[in-house]
């Protein structure tokens, strides 16, 4: 437009009147018929299409491309800018690509998102701006383009798992039994009695007959029951560190889940409130896990607190066999402590139970900060009273008869799997 004007300008200067006035009447009308041609120009419809195609996998912490994909089916080019409608979860700042379009012909562009939370998040309708070559008039359309992004956990440390499992877990899983100290399978053989084996163990009988001590070795039995109990209340909903407890929770689930899948067990999932809200039931096979990720990847915080004595109720009329039944939850005060020995309590007598208790990073560094202020001394003293609390809880629990893992919440999904490990080694189902 400015290429027009300004000659123009300096031209009419130079001639005078009448030019001067005759010359800008003539060039306006001839730019708005410019405009009126290239205004009338634009895009059928259906000239235009555009598809989105998302990346094979989309996880938390992750970069990938989102592709968009544009054809045009008129006889004219276009400089297409397209603002797709990304949600903010994936892409901080608005997503927008530059592209030209020939006729008949087809372009692909392509943008980057990192994602910042799990879950699944609908993206709304692109914003479409066409111009053509003259570049006088921009054609706007909004092109609806339904779609979701399936958003998973960080799974690399879940990869990581895969590789020690191979490892640690081939004497448990694979096609033959594996032989050790318990009670949790078929009797293997008898040998020397060792420092550090159970005495439960020792066969007196034989002991006596040798005379020197004898134990009983057992073999490990395969497709045990194994259940993820996932606490899915507002407590979950606080940060330690960059994730929520609840993202930390769900981490330590699956990477458990795969190993109770390695070793040949049945493993159910169940998140809960007050009540069971998903439950996946015992099912073994590998090919289990992507069922049990399609139930955890987009649980999010109820405002709800937990009723464990109403999940306890729930898995005794679910599991007819003995399980081992991990609960991974976030322990505030004594109410919650005494609701939680109640419904173990419940389960002791079928069940094994194993509470994974979240710790609050945030709160440790309340009660180990120097305080330089009275307001931060109320803190410091505040922080000290919660954890002192929580250690007797645990100590409670520990005396109920529960296994007790409490552990920074980063480090959760390995010690956790070291736990059940030790448990399944020990045949204490």
């Amino acid at each position: 437009m400015a290429a027009v004007v300004l000659p123009l300008a300096v031209l009419t200067t130079l001639l005078g009147p009448p030019w001067s006035t005759l010359v800008p009447g003539l060039a306006a009308a001839g730019l708005l018929a410019l405009l009126v041609i290239d205004g009338a120009r634009g895009p059928a419809p259906g000239d235009v299409e555009l598809e989105r195609a998302f990346p094979r996998r989309l996880e938390v912490g992750e970069e990938a491309a989102i592709t968009l994909n544009v054809r045009n089916r008129g006889p004219r080019a276009w400089l297409v800018r397209i603002a797709d409608g990304c949600p903010a979860s994936l892409a901080d700042l608005p997503s927008v690509v530059e592209l030209s379009l020939p006729p008949g012909g087809a372009a692909t562009a392509t943008y980057r998102v990192t994602p910042t939370s799990r879950g699944a998040f609908p993206f709304e309708s692109a914003l479409v701006r066409l111009r053509g070559p003259l570049g006088f008039v921009e054609h706007v359309r909004t092109v609806s383009l339904p779609g979701e992004a399936r958003v998973l956990p960080d799974l690399r440390g879940i990869a990581r798992q895969r590789l020690r499992a191979r490892r640690d877990l081939m004497h448990l899983g694979g096609s033959r039994r594996t032989r050790v100290l318990g009670r949790g399978g078929d009797f293997d053989r008898l040998r020397d009695f060792v420092p550090g084996d159970d005495v439960r163990h020792v066969d007196w009988k034989a002991t006596a007959r040798l005379g020197r001590p004898i134990t009983r070795v057992w073999q490990a039995e395969k497709a045990q029951n194994l259940v993820i109990l996932v606490d899915g209340t507002r407590l979950m909903a606080t940060r330690a560190g960059t994730l929520t407890k609840l993202d930390h929770a769900v981490r330590a689930a699956l990477t458990l889940a795969w190993a109770g899948l390695a070793a040949g067990d049945r493993v159910a999932v169940g998140v809960f409130d007050d009540r069971m809200r998903t439950w996946l039931p015992p099912a073994a096979g590998t090919a289990r896990f992507g069922a049990i990720l399609d139930g955890l990847y987009d649980q999010q915080p109820e405002r709800r607190f937990p009723r464990y004595s109403a999940v306890s109720r729930h898995l005794l009329r679910l599991l007819s066999r003995r399980s081992l039944v991990v609960w991974i939850t976030d322990l505030l005060d004594h109410d919650q402590g005494e609701e939680l020995l109640t419904a173990l309590s419940v389960l002791r007598r079928r069940h094994l139970s194993l509470v994974v208790a979240l710790d609050d990073p945030a709160v440790q560094a309340l009660a180990d900060a120097e305080p330089t202020s009275p307001s931060q001394l109320f803190l410091r003293t505040g922080a000290a009273e919660v954890l002192d609390e929580r250690r007797l809880l645990l100590g409670r629990l520990r005396s109920s008869g529960a296994r007790v893992l409490d552990e920074p919440a980063g480090r959760l999904g390995p010690e956790l799997v070291d736990r059940y490990l030790d448990i399944k080694l020990k045949g204490l189902l």
